[in-house]
């Protein structure tokens, strides 16, 4: 990942959890106090049955989160982290690091393990495209509960197909379907997404911060689609998905 987006997106971030005090420890300011891993009761749906909100056709799946607890007391913030098509990898373990290192807490999702899967970049059939978006509200639904946990601070960040599933858990529509938590992400934060696609009411995002990141050179998925996409929630007042970077 190269530099420039990890300094934007801590400055980004930095703004958004300002007011995090410093506190002397003796570890590394990267090592989490405690780690837990937390079983996240799921579904594994097919795009249609997403769309229509049909829970009861969805096949019930566990799949797995872990929040590592950043230095610091009380209640503190957290991002949450939705791999992409290659699973969890190295570069989560990085985001990790610099993110508790702010003192910020982390939430990596697994959406695949649970599944069977490790990687589904050489074939996309293999898990409909807004699973991943069922799991972020499942998981949003644990840290809402979480008494080291702000509920008013937590950060959605994903990557490739994470990222389009960061980008689309903003839609009101969705949040109405499945998101039962009862609180909302601060920001999303999606890399390099697919804006390809286009939902019913897709231009009715939350009130809150969308900073989208991609790559000119993209072409997997290429910028072009999400510069289209921004500029339509422009377009309805939609102030919130005014930047891409």
């Amino acid at each position: 990942m190269p530099r420039a987006f990890r300094v934007a997106v801590a400055l980004f971030i930095s703004t958004l959890f300002a007011g995090i005090g410093a506190n002397a420890q003796s570890l590394p300011k990267e090592v989490a106090t405690r780690a837990e891993i937390y079983p996240i009761p799921s579904l594994t749906l097919s795009d249609q049955q997403f769309l229509s909100g049909d829970a009861a056709a969805g096949k019930p799946v566990t799949v797995a989160g872990e929040l590592r607890v950043a230095q610091g007391t009380g209640k503190l913030p957290v991002v949450v982290l939705m791999h992409g098509s290659s699973g969890v990898g190295a570069t989560t373990e990085a985001w990790v690091h610099a993110f508790n290192a702010m003192g910020i807490s982390t939430f990596v999702i697994d959406g695949f393990t649970g599944r069977g899967l490790t990687v589904v970049g050489p074939n996309q059939a293999l898990l409909g495209r807004l699973n991943l978006i069922v799991d972020i509200y499942r998981s949003l639904e644990i840290l809402a509960k979480h008494p080291r946990v702000d509920p008013d601070r937590i950060v959605l960040m994903g990557f490739s197909r994470g990222g389009q599933a960061t980008l689309y858990a903003s839609l009101e529509r969705f949040n109405k379907l499945w998101n039962k938590s009862g609180i909302q992400f601060a920001a999303y934060i999606p890399f390099y997404p697919d804006c390809s696609t286009t939902y019913v009411g897709d231009s009715e995002v939350v009130a809150r911060p969308i900073r989208i990141f991609h790559g000119a050179p993209d072409d997997y998925n290429p910028v072009k689609s999400c510069r289209a996409f921004v500029e339509r929630l422009k377009a309805v007042g939609r102030r919130g998905a005014d930047r891409i970077s």
